[in-house]
């Protein structure tokens, strides 16, 4: 904020010494992320937040490596409740205008099949799932088939998420 031509971090997070976490803009933060996502990442920064200061931190990531092994393995074997795999996106444009819908618009295509209608602005709920048209409604009338649930997309943000905190180390 001193010198107006370098931006404020809008991504942070940190320890104070209480012991408290201060969080900005990482997915445990963000409501578009999935719960599953946002938790692995809270434990993430719970684990770090244990090291008694800077120099311990890489002491920390087997423990942290663990975790993530653990977590991607429950993934991969479907032991994760579809509901904890919702992410939730705006629609930036009507359905008409998309080219190349996003997942939110393919979303908003099977709500509208089913009569829900989904308009520019409003939040879209869906679970990434293998196949086409890729994602699942989570407002349909139907649950998503726990076996069609796009395991390597999940364990693509999962990593993203874990890198977002751990890049600081190195």
């Amino acid at each position: 904020r001193v010198n107006p031509r370098v931006p404020v971090p809008n991504r942070y997070f940190g320890v104070f010494q209480d012991s408290s976490l201060k969080m900005r803009g990482i997915e445990t933060r963000r409501r578009d992320s999935p719960q599953f996502v946002a938790e692995t990442q809270q434990a993430i920064l719970d684990l770090l937040a244990q090291a008694p200061d800077a120099e311990a931190l890489p002491d920390c990531l087997p423990e942290v490596l663990h975790l993530l092994r653990r977590q991607i393995a429950r993934l991969r074997k479907g032991r994760i409740p579809p509901v904890k795999l919702v992410v939730g996106q705006k629609l930036s444009k009507t359905l008409d205008e998309y080219r190349d819908p996003s997942p939110a618009a393919r979303a908003a295509v099977q709500l509208a099949a089913v009569g829900k209608t989904a308009k520019q602005g409003q939040r879209v709920r869906f679970v990434y799932t293998l196949g086409k048209p890729g994602v699942h409604a989570w407002d349909l009338p139907y649950p998503p088939d726990p076996k069609s649930v796009d395991a390597p997309r999940y364990i693509t943000l999962l990593l993203r998420a874990a890198s977002n905190v751990l890049q600081p180390l190195g």
